[in-house]
């Protein structure tokens, strides 16, 4: 019996041991879901804190307000002013689109024309590539012989017939 509950607890401190040995990657994850969750609950706790202030608040209230009579010139004078700050918050959220649109249109623009970037890169990639086999070219025909070396020549102008170095090519066969 006693010798059984001693492997029972191997098994379990195992079986602990084994859950505790994360990776650093596991480790990393585990602390930010921790430190995630700890932020979730404090936003929790002063949301629900800031809602119960706000159902409070009314109740303690000292002394009611007295309703005022509002003379109607006064209140027409006062929408006109109202409405005067409306209409220029407009103009000025017509203008920020305006210009939003107008750098977007900018955007647009400078995505399309780096759309030609990658065709240069895939030119400039040939060209090496084709530097490279030529270099290997005239390599392996000063040391296995002028065979050889043509026959890789010939693969330069085959597979980059456009590239300056297709021309290199052409110029030493």
């Amino acid at each position: 019996m006693n010798e059984q509950r001693l492997r029972q607890l191997l098994v379990e401190a195992d079986a602990d041991v084994a859950g505790m040995a994360l990776g650093s990657q596991d480790m990393v994850s585990a602390i930010r879901r921790r430190l995630r969750h700890r932020r979730q609950t404090q936003v929790a706790g002063a949301s629900v804190l800031l809602c119960a202030m706000l159902v409070l608040a009314p109740l303690f209230r000292r002394s009611p307000t007295p309703l005022t009579v509002v003379d109607a010139s006064k209140a027409r004078a006062e929408l006109s002013l109202i409405q005067l700050q409306a209409d220029s918050q407009a103009a000025t959220v017509d203008r920020m689109m305006k210009y939003q649109r107008t750098l977007n249109v900018r955007t647009s623009a400078a995505r399309v024309e780096r759309r030609g970037e990658p065709l240069e890169r895939i030119q400039r990639q040939r060209e090496v590539t084709a530097r490279l086999l030529t270099q290997n070219a005239q390599r392996v025909s000063e040391e296995f012989g002028r065979g050889r070396g043509e026959a890789e020549y010939r693969r330069v102008i085959d597979l980059f017939p456009e590239t300056s170095w297709a021309s290199v090519a052409r110029r030493r066969l």
